[in-house]
């Protein structure tokens, strides 16, 4: 089989408009799982909630583009793999999800307001 050409992988990289602007603390809130697939040697993960707050912290004000730019195989050299996501597109309880999220930020040592989530001064 041929080796795809550098249109191919562009194309197969390309994030969808909406998840590419997401950023990856609403990943959290969402409830979603990113997977991500290296275009080079087929190597694949998956950022479930723990490794978004654990290992993946440092992205979670970036957004799925940022990322996407950011992370290397951890295999071979080759960047910009293919993402997608799986999970609850639209949570149904909004307001439970963001407490939800600020009081898992805040359990792993993170400042929820740094995310934009807690309590703002009104006026």
């Amino acid at each position: 089989m041929p080796e795809p050409s550098a249109r191919d992988r562009e194309k197969a990289a390309q994030l969808e408009p909406r998840f590419a602007a997401a950023r990856l603390v609403e990943a959290l809130e969402r409830g979603w799982e990113i997977h991500f697939r290296c275009q080079y040697c087929g190597a694949t993960s998956t950022w479930g909630r723990e490794v978004m707050l654990g290992k993946a912290r440092r992205y979670l004000n970036c957004t799925m583009c940022q990322i996407q730019a950011r992370v290397p195989c951890p295999r071979c050299p080759g960047r910009r793999p293919a993402m997608w996501m799986s999970g609850v597109v639209e949570p149904t309880d909004v307001d439970r999800r963001k407490w939800a999220t600020a009081a898992a930020l805040f359990e792993a040592g993170l400042n929820p307001a740094e995310f934009g989530y807690g309590w703002r001064q009104q006026g």
